[in-house]
């Protein structure tokens, strides 16, 4: 297989990998360090994407990565502020638990589109990033205050995806 169709699946493979330096360096409050290699991370989200679309090199398995890729960024980056004791531990699970509903609603013979999924994502990337540049900023809020507007606005988002999912689920049948 030539380097243009493994391109992508490299690229989702090292998110993974960036994924848990990016623990270890917030936990060990390295925090330029961790908003580098998570600029990084984001960068290869990205990348990996418009590679596969542009090369032509989409395939089964590189999505299934770029998911799975997503999903340890996300949930290593967020158990890391969980703790930090920056969010309360029931964050993870509601996490998680989207994460699986999303897999077990994507899997059935026609899956259900969530047009909130992909925004769903992408807040929960920019929660992560503004959580991680919150002790450079300056920014006279208490993070704390900043943290419970995040988290409140991403139960919100997962209420408000869990809901579209299922209306559509319910729709369909």
């Amino acid at each position: 297989m030539k380097l243009q169709k493994l391109l992508p699946s490299i690229l989702s493979s090292l998110r993974i990998i960036l994924a848990f330096v990016l623990f270890y360096t917030f936990l060990n409050q390295m925090i330029v360090s961790s908003v580098i290699i998570f600029i990084i991370a984001l960068s290869t989200d990205y990348l990996d994407g418009f590679i596969a679309r542009k090369w032509d090199a989409a395939t089964n398995l590189g999505a299934y990565l770029d998911t799975i890729a997503d999903f340890v960024l996300v949930t290593s980056t967020f158990l890391a502020f969980i703790i930090a004791g920056i969010y309360p531990y029931w964050l993870l699970i509601l996490i998680i638990f989207m994460f699986l509903q999303f897999i077990l609603t994507s899997g059935i013979k026609k899956p259900i589109y969530d047009p909130i999924g992909k925004y769903y994502g992408a807040f929960l990337f920019t929660s992560a990033g503004v959580t991680l540049v919150l002790p450079l900023s300056y920014i006279t809020l208490p993070v704390s205050y900043i943290t419970s507007i995040l988290l409140i606005l991403i139960a919100l988002f997962s209420l408000l995806s869990l809901l579209t999912r299922y209306y559509s689920l319910y729709k369909k049948n």
